[in-house]
């Protein structure tokens, strides 16, 4: 499964040009349906805005993409924003951009120039991560194996993906296919062979 490029959590970006506000919202979506509950999501609460256009780009596999004018004339939103997503190598990405008229039309180059603009800064103001493809183990260690292993999950690029103290501590580690071996053997080795470990699942984890 191939490794790619996303955004984490969400970003913004704003500015004005002929009185006309410009605000590109971004968030990290795994696939299109959630994209267009985010998309669905600004429009709702952006309701009064002139246009709400958008672009949505789902995983490698996949390759789901979306796009909308919004009522802008064609060509000049949509399209010029997911080209700005498909240029940074982004997947698991939605961009929405808010335009609020403001009396002044740009014309074609004007709009395709805002619409680029708006998602470029938004993705250099978001914090760009890796999701790689991961296996997912669930273990259950003492407090004392806990402590010895977290710096070794840190040094090793291992990640803790949840995790709950009670009597001991019950935790969700994720490592790249590629050292999944490597995590199971270091489980075995801290628990003396107790099968208290077992991998549960392997999908996209951030790092």
């Amino acid at each position: 499964m191939k490794d790619f490029l996303t955004i984490e959590g969400l970003a913004e970006y704003g500015f004005e040009i002929s009185r006309s506000s410009f605000v590109c919202r971004m968030a990290h979506t795994k696939n299109l349906a959630e994209g267009l509950e985010f998309v669905a999501g600004i429009k709702k609460k952006f309701s009064d805005a002139t246009h709400n256009c958008y672009a949505i780009v789902g995983d490698p596999q996949s390759n789901e993409q979306r796009f909308s004018d919004d009522g802008e004339p064609s060509g000049t939103a949509g399209q010029p924003m997911l080209g700005v997503l498909a240029k940074n190598g982004l997947y698991c990405v939605t961009a929405v951009v808010t335009r609020y008229f403001g009396g002044i039309k740009l014309g074609a180059g004007g709009l395709v120039g805002a619409y680029t603009k708006a998602v470029a800064e938004c993705v250099s103001a978001a914090k760009i991560v890796k999701s790689v493809w991961s296996d997912i183990y669930k273990a259950e260690l003492t407090y004392s194996e806990y402590q010895a292993a977290e710096k070794r999950f840190r040094e090793s690029g291992f990640k803790v993906v949840s995790v709950e103290f009670g009597e001991g501590v019950s935790l969700e580690i994720a490592a790249p296919a590629k050292d999944g071996e490597a995590l199971n053997n270091y489980l075995s080795t801290l628990t003396q062979g107790g099968a208290r470990h077992k991998q549960t699942d392997s999908k996209y984890v951030v790092y």
